[in-house]
């Protein structure tokens, strides 16, 4: 018997993590890139658990930084274990989050002015007390996908980019292929992880994945000299260092819990707000804009992830946070393509199958 063929439909963090545990465990793997824009490429970058909506979701976000510690040792991605400063609440608000935090068993402690400015120097207004998340890190998302291609190449792999995907093909029951303008390319295995067009693809065999419509505006300022040791998640907004010097800041405050379903103001009015409070935060710095850029978040309806095999071949896999999951799920996605759903993917994945949805 020769190898297994399998297809993965996206080419951003999660599709391309899939892609490299399926090509080092042995399979013939193609990954299909539309060339749209990716959520990935826009992504803050944020690797963290302090963020979650129950203590299901909470364990599953812990497991993916673990992921990542693993993936650290059989792979070289840019991921830094900066650890996160939060800022975001106040009063009862700000108790309530620590004590939710210890709770959980999360390591987390909380500092006062004077020790974080001693860690954060650059910083202009600097908040009576923060939260430090030890566990937490920063991920550069975009080389990360193309580390795991390149592995996924190296073992093998194949990559197409250009290629829409328009629907698929069927044999006995079974989905075999993918139909694409340029014809069809035929698989034992089909995985989609194509974001936000997951959607519209698995509607091509009546099969419901509903998304949210979750719009992000990412900017980044021009390179600044000094450096952020933290991620901050300030009640300015989140805040984080590329490794050029560029600090990243997503326009909505709170970021991670934004809910909106399209920008509140211009993208340019969004930005000179946003650049606004970064000024406030670090008066000294000399602050100027340099980019903008869009991005549409993956998220399923009910804001959990959508994994697992929707049909007889076909797999599927869209999610919120990609980044903070983006290792575990590479992980465990490839186990289920490859060996079937085990103890260990149902323990993870059991919550979050799309048939919830149907």
């Amino acid at each position: 018997m020769g190898k297994l063929r399998v297809i993965v439909i996206g080419a951003g963090i999660v599709g391309a993590a899939i892609a490299f545990e399926l090509a080092s465990q042995g399979a013939d793997v193609l990954v299909l890139d539309a060339g749209l824009p990716r959520a990935t490429d826009a992504s803050f970058g944020w690797i963290n658990a302090s963020y979650f909506e129950n203590p299901e979701y909470h364990a599953l976000r812990i497991e993916g930084i673990a992921a990542y510690h693993r993936l650290q040792k059989r792979l070289e991605v840019p991921v830094r274990w900066s650890a996160g400063l939060c800022w975001e609440h106040s009063d009862e608000a700000f108790t309530a989050q620590f004590e939710a935090l210890k709770a959980q068993g999360y390591p987390c402690e909380i500092l006062d002015q004077a020790a974080i400015a001693g860690l954060e120097p650059a910083l202009g207004l600097v908040p009576e007390r923060a939260i430090r998340f030890a566990a937490e890190g920063v991920a550069e998302p975009t080389l990360i996908a193309q580390r795991f291609l390149d592995a996924a190449i190296a073992h093998g792999a194949k990559v197409a980019r250009g290629f829409r995907v328009q629907g698929f093909a069927e044999r006995a029951g079974r989905i075999c292929g993918v139909k694409t303008e340029q014809g069809i390319f035929k698989a034992d295995h089909i995985v989609v992880a194509a974001g936000t067009g997951t959607q519209a693809l698995l509607k091509t065999l009546d099969i419901a994945l509903p998304m949210l419509d979750r719009p992000a505006l990412v900017l980044t300022s021009r390179p600044v000299e000094w450096r952020l040791n933290h991620v901050l998640a300030t009640d300015f907004g989140e805040v984080r260092q590329l490794p050029n010097g560029a600090l990243m800041t997503p326009a909505a405050i709170g970021h991670q819990g934004d809910q909106a379903s399209d920008l509140e103001a211009h993208p340019e009015a969004a930005a000179q707000r946003s650049m606004s409070r970064l000024r406030a935060l670090f008066p000294n710095a000399g602050l100027e804009l340099a980019t903008m850029q869009m991005a549409h978040r993956p998220v399923p309806k009910d804001g959990f992830p959508g994994v697992g095999e929707v049909a007889p071949g076909l797999y599927a896999a869209s999610l919120h946070s990609g980044i903070t999951l983006g290792a575990l799920m590479g992980e465990l996605i490839g186990q289920e393509v490859l060996n079937g759903v085990s103890n260990e993917t149902g323990r993870w994945l059991a919550p979050y199958r799309p048939s919830r949805f149907s």
